[in-house]
């Protein structure tokens, strides 16, 4: 069995490094044998990491050259899968769609086992989009999504390939172990001093891109966002909260930068709001990205709470079982979280904008803290749920052919 997967974003964003790490554990469960190539311009590095094939190319290459050769090597394989995760959606651009519209019909042509994989469907506001997106899904044999509501849209929009609502396969990423060599690494990547990882809190933040929505073209083409005044009190407040957090949890922040391109800004966002703190020597920011996903796990592992508004970064603290909260700026944190069971833990990222932001926050680690073991428990036992009806969802959604 040869098996693509058509990732999104992985060689440069953490986040879809997590769903490319558990879309190859839910294909080992599913065909053991498999032999798997997934894409990759960084091609030895997350060979070693992911411990598969890449082809060497980026999952986004606009070059024909590299097209014809993903033609030739989806020609050959067993099943083609189309995973990632927001990938359709108009709220950031819409070019992106065009470009998938065009992809899928083209590998459809060479390969009719197409199969989407865990995707959710993003916030989509025009028509047209709608059209190009049930469009795309048709070209394929059949398509798991991520959560029931992206599973209504799709149905809505006209879709009539069978659509299979499961969960987020980043649930399934694997856990590294915390070793000597690995804290030797992340204390020189921190430039740390000795004892900085023993008692840590966990930040994963974005840049808030809500006041520039839209448009046509993908946020690295438009060019450098301005600070708007809603941008600067969202960022004033994270300062507020960050330096809240290091006085009453009596800890140090690590910040995990889940999307290491410099158009996103996750790293500077990072590093302005540590420039700020009260006491800036206690917080670092993970900014090497010489470390696996399993190595990020493991080192998420070390917080004693994370504060997220990267859902990926959530979804990674609770692969590591560390208590998580989400401020989440479109829909799938909060879905997320629902089906975790724990939405009390999540709110919309528009409360960093109300006047007593930091507070409300404080709040809710308040809750992490006082009731860790039960948010625990939550966690251990509704991602146990997640693994089996993911594995599930893959096996029956997931049907060859020739089977």
């Amino acid at each position: 069995m040869r098996v693509l997967i058509l990732n999104s974003d992985s060689p440069k964003n953490r986040g879809d490094r997590a769903i490319l790490a558990g879309l190859v554990e839910v294909v080992r469960r599913r065909w053991p044998d498999a032999t798997i190539h997934a894409l990759s311009q960084f091609d030895e590095r997350d060979a070693r990491w992911f411990g598969i094939r890449f082809l060497p190319q980026s999952p986004y290459s606009i070059n024909p050259l590299d097209y014809v050769r993903l033609l030739r090597h989806a020609r050959t394989a067993d099943v083609v899968l189309w995973g990632g995760g927001e990938i359709l959606k108009d709220y950031t651009n819409r070019l992106g769609l065009i470009y998938w519209a065009l992809k899928i019909t083209g590998l459809s042509l060479v390969n009719r086992d197409i199969f989407g994989a865990f995707q959710g469907i993003g916030p989509t506001s025009a028509a047209s989009s709608r059209r190009i997106i049930a469009y795309t899904v048709n070209r394929t044999r059949g398509f798991v999504v991520r959560d029931a509501e992206s599973a209504g849209k799709l149905t809505a929009w006209g879709v009539r390939v069978p659509v299979t609502a499961s969960y987020d396969p980043a649930v399934l990423a694997p856990v590294g172990e915390w070793t000597a060599e690995l804290e030797q690494r992340v204390h020189a990547a921190l430039e740390a001093p000795p004892g900085f990882l023993d008692d840590l809190v966990g930040i994963g933040v974005r840049r808030w891109f809500h006041y520039r929505r839209g448009g046509w073209l993908p946020f690295a083409m438009r060019g450098p966002a301005e600070d708007t005044a809603e941008y600067v009190r969202y960022r004033d407040h994270l300062v507020a909260l960050v330096d809240r957090i290091m006085a009453e949890s009596d800890a140090r922040v690590v910040f995990f930068p889940m999307h290491m391109a410099e158009s996103e800004g996750d790293d500077a966002l990072a590093h302005d709001i540590i420039s700020r703190l009260r006491t800036p020597d206690r917080a670092r920011v993970l900014d090497d990205d010489g470390f696996s996903p399993a190595e990020l796990t493991a080192i998420i592992r070390r917080c004693r709470y994370f504060v997220a508004s990267r859902l990926h970064s959530a979804i990674l603290a609770t692969c590591a079982r560390v208590p998580t909260l989400v401020l989440y700026y479109v829909d799938k944190g909060r879905l997320f979280f629902e089906q975790l069971g724990l939405s009390e833990l999540s709110r919309p990222i528009e409360v960093m904008l109300e006047d007593d932001a930091p507070a409300q926050v404080m709040d809710l680690v308040a809750h992490l803290r006082d009731d860790a073991p039960s948010i625990l428990r939550t966690m251990a036992e509704r991602v146990e749920v997640m693994t089996d009806e993911i594995v599930a969802a893959a096996t029956a959604g997931w049907t060859p052919e020739e089977g």
